[in-house]
């Protein structure tokens, strides 16, 4: 049973974490590393704690996933291959983990239905990474994978919020598109064209797309506390 206390830090931490998100994709601390670092690096911290007081389960899969997030934009804040390379192997586990959180928490596992599902979702990936293919490695291969990933995040979600009427599928399908879109304008930034509006427009989404997940989360917590107890 969450505390009145508790309710009122994860409303006050939820507050807090837009707020860092909108200081840091506003204003420009290209030219103060610490500050930089210190306000980018705290978002996924933040969205950890809320989790935290938040969940009555603690679900060590997802907060494995947001740790090794974590690590994936500290390893992406150089733009040197060999930490590429790393933050691109960081950021398919991670993905592989919050797909292992989505398949277990849908019953339908019609495959068919959720490949078809997810077709759209790996056109739209795939048409990112082939647009920065002359830029990227042998991490090409990680990203194809993570896409895939992505891409059946997508299917699955689409397909659940279409014939389950239920809280957590819609924040699900949220996260879902918010995350091919932000990986394709991160990626645009990233090797393509470095412009301000797509660095504030990533940082958005990665905000966004990270918290309505984990409200997915939280929903589908909440649904198995209750169908446990019935």
């Amino acid at each position: 049973m969450k505390t009145l206390s508790s309710i009122n830090s994860v409303l006050i931490l939820t507050i807090i974490y837009f707020i860092v998100i909108v200081v840091f994709s506003v204003f420009d601390f290209s030219d103060f590393p610490l500050i930089n670092y210190i306000i980018g690096g705290s978002r996924i911290p933040l969205l950890i704690l809320i989790y935290w007081l938040h969940s009555q389960k603690k679900d060590i899969i997802y907060l494995s996933a947001l740790i090794l997030f974590f690590f994936a934009y500290v390893m992406f804040l150089e733009n040197t291959p060999e930490r590429l390379l790393l933050g691109s192997i960081v950021s398919l586990l991670y993905r592989f983990l919050i797909f292992m959180l989505v398949y277990k928490s849908i019953q339908n596992k019609n495959w068919l239905a959720l490949s078809l599902s997810s077709i759209p979702f790996l056109f739209t990936y795939l048409y990112f990474i082939f647009l920065i293919s002359e830029f990227l490695n042998a991490d090409i291969y990680l990203w194809i994978l993570n896409g895939l990933l992505t891409s059946f995040i997508g299917g699955i979600a689409l397909y659940n919020y279409l014939f389950e009427d239920e809280n957590k599928n819609f924040w699900l399908l949220i996260s879902a598109v918010l995350f091919v879109i932000q990986i394709g304008v991160f990626f645009l930034h990233k090797h393509y064209l470095n412009a301000p509006e797509l660095k504030t427009l990533s940082i958005i989404l990665f905000g966004v797309s990270n918290f309505t997940f984990y409200k997915f989360i939280i929903f589908n917590e909440e649904r198995e506390n209750e169908l446990s107890s019935s």
